[in-house]
């Protein structure tokens, strides 16, 4: 019989060999499209949040512009309040798709060298807004535990993310690419 002191030990010396097997297939593997693919999402929600945010303020100062609010106050309170009301409709549906695409995943996969089809990041992230809209309806008002995971920010993220990665490479000749696995946490510089 084995006794109990001799187990950990026996089970510390077998995690050890597995992960030293998993370290030299790791070191092993090339380098793929699919090991960036958290990153590329969460420059995706970040860059459409920024997208939305700037649609916003660019619909407010476009309505400003077309339709100036009247000086006088009662009036001008009221006006002043449609446009902002216009403009969080509007904004940051117009906003989100291309932040999640240009500042968010094909930012994220210029800086990691992966080449992926900008065309269809760009179609998925308007997918994923107008899915996410329809899913989550007025989550911006009345937000759900389920509209917080679901919404237009976050599916446009996905679209986005998924679009870019078909047909997506990593090209053999880069120099120095900072290398992201998310395997066991390992990063390579």
């Amino acid at each position: 019989m084995i006794s109990s002191k001799k187990i950990p030990l026996c089970a510390l010396v077998i995690l050890f060999a597995l992960w030293s097997v998993a370290d030299e297939a790791r070191a092993e593997r090339p380098v793929q499209p699919i090991d960036y693919i958290l990153l590329e999402f969460l420059f995706g929600v970040q860059g459409a949040i920024v997208g939305g945010g700037l649609g916003f303020y660019a619909t407010y100062w476009t309505l400003s512009l077309v339709q100036p609010c009247p000086p006088a106050q009662p009036e001008r309170r009221a006006c002043e309040l449609g446009a902002t009301l216009i403009a969080l409709i509007v904004g940051p549906n117009l906003g989100i798709p291309p932040g999640a695409t240009f500042l968010g995943v094909a930012l994220a996969g210029a800086i990691v060298g992966v080449q992926g089809n900008v065309l269809l990041a760009f179609a998925g992230s308007i997918v994923g807004t107008l899915l996410g809209a329809a899913v989550a309806g007025n989550w911006v008002i009345e937000p759900t535990d389920f509209s917080l995971v679901v919404n237009p920010v976050t599916m446009a993220a996905l679209g986005a993310t998924i679009g870019y990665n078909i047909g997506a490479t990593i090209p053999d000749n880069q120099e120095f690419v900072p290398t992201y696995r998310f395997v066991f946490f390992q990063g390579r510089f």
